[in-house]
């Protein structure tokens, strides 16, 4: 069975913070400061350079990538780990409208997306392939996998894209390579999904 390594400590951000935090604007706008994603091993130093996410650990929230009102934010616990940092979505016309995006809405995410297109049935697993093993942007994925598809579903690719993007960012830096797997965890969840198992048995190959 693969595992991750040791838990990380976090400070508790609600779901209340997160809201009044997006509706007051009071996060810090960094949009645009990640494209190509770097190397896992090199996550948290890159991060670091971004956002200060080791040597500043004083509690906020940043704003790092929008599709419509779909936002994904940072939130950076106040000094209970070394580099640790939560990741939320939020949009008003999701239910609730902010939330910690877990690998259970991601993968049925996916499954939908694949049945809605076959060009998109055909191509995602390789897409995410590109995202999490050879960091390619977001940008470059749908521009070379999906330009021909509807635009209401590149953007719902967009969006599950950017949230699987931080998601993977998330692990590189939690669960730093070569120690522990990294966003390969994240991989390993996709080309199950791609091979015919269903949520429920996922657990039973891989803990998230």
């Amino acid at each position: 069975m693969l595992r991750r390594g040791k838990k990380s400590q976090r400070q508790s951000w609600s779901e209340g913070q997160i809201l009044d935090i997006v509706r007051r604007m009071q996060y810090h706008n960094m949009l645009g400061t990640v494209s190509d994603l770097p190397l896992p091993s090199e996550a948290r130093k890159y991060l670091d350079g971004k956002f200060e996410i080791c040597r500043n650990r004083s509690q906020r929230v940043l704003l790092v990538e929008q599709v419509d009102d779909y936002m994904i934010l940072l939130a950076i616990p106040n000094g209970k780990s070394e580099c640790d940092f939560m990741v939320w979505r939020y949009s008003q016309k999701l239910s609730p409208p902010v939330k910690v995006p877990s690998h259970d809405d991601l993968a049925k995410s996916y499954n939908w997306l694949k049945s809605q297109d076959k060009i998109i049935d055909e191509y995602l697993i390789n897409a995410v392939i590109k995202l999490l093993k050879y960091r390619w942007s977001v940008s470059n994925i749908i521009s070379t996998y999906f330009s021909k598809i509807s635009s209401e579903l590149r953007v719902e690719l967009e969006k599950f894209f950017v949230t699987l993007k931080w998601i993977g960012l998330q692990e590189d830096v939690n669960y730093p390579p070569p120690k522990y797997l990294g966003s390969k965890m994240t991989l390993a969840i996709y080309a199950l999904l791609e091979t015919g198992f269903d949520i429920s048995e996922l657990r039973k190959v891989i803990r998230f």
